[in-house]
This record gives C-alpha cells, sequence and structure tokens, in this order.
C-alpha cells in the first residue's frame, strides 16, 4: 500500500503516464472487443473515470472538504454516454489528464495525517459490501487496485490487436 502524501503523489503520475501511453495508437479501435462479453478501451477508460459515479478525483476532493462522509459503488459500470461514445482519441486523453490532473490537484493539498485520519463508509452495492475506509485506502484500492486492473486489460487489448 501506498504511505503518505509523496508515495500518492507519485502513484497518480505514473499511473497517469501509464494509462495515456497504453492508448497510445488505439484511435481507430476504441470501440474493439475482443468479444462482447469484454469491454472496449473507450467502456475501461469511462469505467475506471466515472467509479465512483462522479468520479474518484470529485470523490477525494469531498471528502478533503468534509462534504462527502460516504458514498456508493455500482462496480461493473461501463459508463458510457451518446456524447462519450462519439469522443476520439484526442478527447478521451482530454478526460484522462483532467482526471489525474484534478486527483494530483486534491492530494496535494493535503497533509500526511489526513491520508489516516479522513474516514467514509463506503457501500459498495454490487457486492453488498459497506465499510469504513481512510482517504489512503481509498486512493490505494482506486489506484494501485481498480485503475491498474483495468490497466492490464487495456494491455491485453492492445496485445490482442498487436499494437
Amino acid at each position: 500500500m501506498a504511505n503518505g502524501k509523496q508515495a500518492q503523489l507519485d502513484s497518480v503520475a505514473t499511473i497517469k503516464s501509464e494509462f495515456l501511453a497504453l492508448l497510445m495508437g488505439m484511435d481507430y479501435c476504441l470501440d474493439w472487443k475482443q468479444d462482447e462479453t469484454e469491454w472496449s478501451a473507450r467502456e475501461l477508460v469511462y469505467h475506471v473515470l466515472d467509479t465512483p459515479p462522479g468520479g474518484a478525483q470529485n470523490l477525494v476532493k469531498g471528502i478533503i472538504s468534509g462534504e462527502v462522509q460516504e458514498y456508493e459503488i455500482w462496480s461493473d459500470l461501463t459508463n458510457i454516454t451518446p456524447e462519450r461514445s462519439a469522443y476520439d482519441l484526442d478527447r478521451v486523453n482530454e478526460d484522462i489528464e483532467t482526471f489525474f490532473n484534478s486527483l494530483s490537484k486534491s492530494v496535494s493539498g493535503l497533509a500526511d495525517c489526513d491520508l489516516e485520519e479522513k474516514k467514509v463508509l463506503v457501500h459498495q452495492r454490487t457486492r453488498e459490501v459497506d465499510e469504513e475506509r481512510t482517504l489512503n485506502a481509498i486512493l490505494d484500492r482506486t489506484l494501485n487496485g481498480h485503475i491498474r486492473d483495468h490497466l492490464t486489460q487495456l494491455q491485453a487489448l492492445r496485445e490482442a490487436l498487436a499494437i
């Protein structure tokens, strides 16, 4: 688990770079799926950017400000809208940049102690789990768990397409 503000900021920067690098050259195949049970690159991107609803960057900002004391996660949603379906790779990359820049800005304003002292109740609706998590645990699970798992899926898409 990443510890301390700097470790979290390093994770944000590294994962952002990896995410953008994995999408490089995929402009022609953002919606390609190996089979119908798998997600496309576009679906993976918007699942990551908008889980939990509104995105992890806004969740973190709300926890820091004290506006969020609990939140819901609905797993396995692609979060594709008609607008997002039409975005080209440049626009998808802009959304990724915006997400990670906002998350980095929020984390930059934290004190190390905030990572363990700020806690919220998480309701994982799809899995019927309710638990308290620290901001550090949320960031670590989001960055080094959830997003990394989906980067692995993006890498598999690239390999299937021989990119």
